[in-house]
């Protein structure tokens, strides 16, 4: 016999990564779990501003996990540049986010165990998520329990891979090798068409934009559109989309 609480806790949470304000109320009316919130999604997320968390908070809708991430590039980062995020921990807690979502890498590619320890201590009690930042590391399974000892809560991940369906045999082993002492969350092409295989492996969480592209404004006669900043595309959470994922997952 199933009892409810155990169908209940073995329900997989589906998170949503988001930008704007008008993308967690789609992911809240599709029946998301919560959001990663984070800003300039087309460089792959940076720190969302101080309006926009405090924004997305007061919502009220979903838990916001909230990225860290001072600048685009490598995960690697000067004193100078771990003083703003480290501030930015701070800020993100303040405001009442329910969890950062994070990476520091040292000059080998290799989890920055002193500066991450700093970070948990800032970011105490909220969660803590390692981000992408992961896939780029040598080793992922020496990774893994250098994240675990430090206390992260959850690896999101590819399984090294540009797709995590690409990836899904090493997200596989690091499922076998974390026998739950940290969870292990799938991202990166994560779709309605793929979504199953993740639930039936037994992964606790997914993570997807489940997002389309706006209609871009008509361009006025008179207006310079060779500008490139013009052309770029603005995306939204897509309510159809994440509930085809939710009723897959939930259903």
């Amino acid at each position: 016999m199933l009892y409810f609480w155990e169908k209940t806790f073995s329900l997989m949470e589906i998170e949503i990564c988001v930008a704007s304000l008008t993308s967690i109320k789609n992911a809240a009316d599709a029946g998301a779990d919560r959001v990663e919130l984070c800003a300039a999604l087309e460089v792959g997320g940076l720190t969302p501003s101080f309006g926009l968390i405090q924004a997305a908070v007061a919502l009220d809708l979903l838990p916001i996990h909230c990225l860290i991430r001072p600048r685009s590039g490598n995960f690697s980062y000067t004193d100078s540049e771990l003083e703003i995020f480290q501030a930015d921990v701070l800020q993100a807690k303040q405001l009442g986010c329910a969890a950062i979502v994070v990476g520091v890498l040292n000059a080998h590619f290799e989890v920055d165990v002193k500066a991450m320890k700093t970070i948990l201590e800032i970011a105490s009690p909220m969660k803590v998520v390692f981000h992408r930042a992961f896939d780029v590391i040598p080793n992922p399974f020496i990774a893994l329990e250098q994240l675990i000892d430090l206390g992260v809560d959850t690896i999101l991940t590819s399984g090294q891979k540009e797709t995590a369906f690409e990836g899904r045999s090493c997200l596989v082993e690091l499922q076998e090798r974390s026998q739950g002492r940290i969870t292990i969350m799938p991202g990166s092409g994560v779709n309605a068409s793929n979504c199953e295989w993740y639930k039936n492996q037994n992964f606790k969480a997914i993570h997807l934009s489940g997002a389309k592209a706006l209609p871009q404004l008509p361009i006025p006669v008179g207006v310079n559109a060779e500008i490139s900043f013009l052309s770029q595309i603005q995306k939204e959470s897509d309510v159809e989309q994440i509930k085809r994922v939710v009723e897959i997952i939930k259903g």
